[in-house]
């Protein structure tokens, strides 16, 4: 019975913490650039088989008998693209492909983002409002216009209308892995606050060339959060909380019965 407490217990927390990262990710629906939270369970038992390295030895052995309480093993960030929607402000970039944006801010912090939603700051410098400066190849940008074009590759061009050109400004860092294994490179990210993300020890920037991602101005990266999805697996997790917490409450009055009839007994 003992076990019957903890395994609806942690059948709650388990789906709390669900319900919680669901919530989060309906929030953010509408935010550009939002890569959706996920979450993977596992059993007790496949925990502790982990931590002893169970599975690295020849010969396993059973942990116990009986079926292992479910938890929360791992959460995770689902970098799948997600689609474009136009905007037609020359601000507002979207990366095809894999990389990030860089962002600098006043402590001289570097950050990754794939929001391309960005301003001209009172200075006239290229950034992302709240946060901090757009970075490009020299450093901080200074358009000072909206006047501007922006290449495939993410070079800037001013337009000179005495001269009816385009004129090279810099162009655009973006981050990516020194590897080519991007499913392993975006695990190293780590979350920040407004759609941020700490950079890992080891990156680089995409090159001139590189053939590996396209910057498209006036454009932004819409969240890639399904909403029929979230909202399946929210009514999902509500059920399985609600089962849990009555199985715990069962469990409980069987207690407090117990626990009066052995008082009887003489």
């Amino acid at each position: 019975m003992v076990r019957g407490f903890y395994h609806a217990g942690s059948g709650m927390v388990t789906q709390e913490k669900r319900l919680n990262m669901i919530s989060n990710n309906l929030a953010n629906v509408t935010t550009a650039g939002y890569k959706r939270d996920g979450l993977t369970m596992s059993t007790f038992g496949e925990h502790i088989a982990v931590r002893m390295n169970a599975y690295q030895k020849e010969r396993t052995e059973e942990i116990g008998r009986g079926v292992w309480m479910q938890t929360a093993d791992l959460d995770y960030t689902d970098f799948t693209q997600g689609g474009f929607e136009q905007t037609n402000r020359p601000m507002d970039f979207a990366i095809a492909g894999a990389g990030f944006f860089v962002i600098r801010d006043d402590s001289d912090n570097e950050f990754f983002t794939r929001d391309g939603q960005f301003s001209l700051d009172s200075e006239g410098f290229l950034w992302h409002p709240g946060y901090g400066r757009v970075q490009g190849v020299g450093g901080n940008i200074n358009i000072g216009t909206s006047e501007f074009r922006l290449g495939e590759n993410g070079e800037i061009y001013l337009l000179d209308f005495e001269e009816d050109e385009l004129v090279y400004l810099t162009r655009l860092l973006i981050a990516q892995p020194e590897h080519t294994d991007w499913p392993s490179y975006v695990n190293m990210l780590h979350k920040a606050p407004n759609g941020m993300y700490y950079p890992p020890e080891e990156y680089t920037y995409g090159s001139e060339n590189d053939d590996s991602f396209t910057i498209i101005q006036g454009h932004v990266e819409r969240s890639n959060v399904n909403m029929a999805m979230e909202m399946a697996e929210m009514m999902a997790a509500q059920r399985s909380l609600q089962s849990a917490s009555q199985i715990l409450k069962m469990y409980d009055e069987m207690t407090d019965q117990s626990y009066s009839r052995i008082s009887r007994v003489q």
